[in-house]
């Protein structure tokens, strides 16, 4: 079954919002202990929504920090859902002012897919 998932932020990982009506968010810090048991959920439904979701996705990443797996882990959500056929998916990468790291992440994975990718500073 398809359905909108929400995850509460926890220490050390993000608020997740996956809705089924094409609205996605990542929100926090990500540096899980077990990266794949928080992830691969994730990325299941990013699969599903490439059979099953019927409009644009917006995804909105608003992370202050996250490790290296979680970059690695963030890179697969960005392939999954450029899997998506007849549909837009725009990346809304939210940045703060502080810290360019986060913005050239950004940068790196907007390279890396064809995603549509809009910078945003917070």
């Amino acid at each position: 079954m398809f359905e909108t998932i929400e995850q509460r932020a926890g220490e050390d990982t993000p608020y997740v919002l996956l809705d089924v009506d094409g609205k996605c968010k990542f929100e926090g810090k990500s540096y899980p202990e077990d990266i794949a048991s928080f992830y691969f959920p994730i990325i299941k439904w990013f699969k599903k929504y490439a059979e099953f979701g019927r409009n644009d996705l917006v995804i909105d990443m608003k992370m202050s920090y996250f490790n290296s797996a979680s970059s690695k882990m963030f890179i697969d959500i960005f392939e999954s859902a450029g899997d998506l056929k007849n549909k837009t998916v725009t990346v809304n990468w939210y940045y703060p002012e502080i810290d360019e790291e986060i913005l050239e992440a950004g940068k790196i994975y907007q390279g890396l897919t064809n995603l549509n990718f809009n910078f945003i500073l917070f």
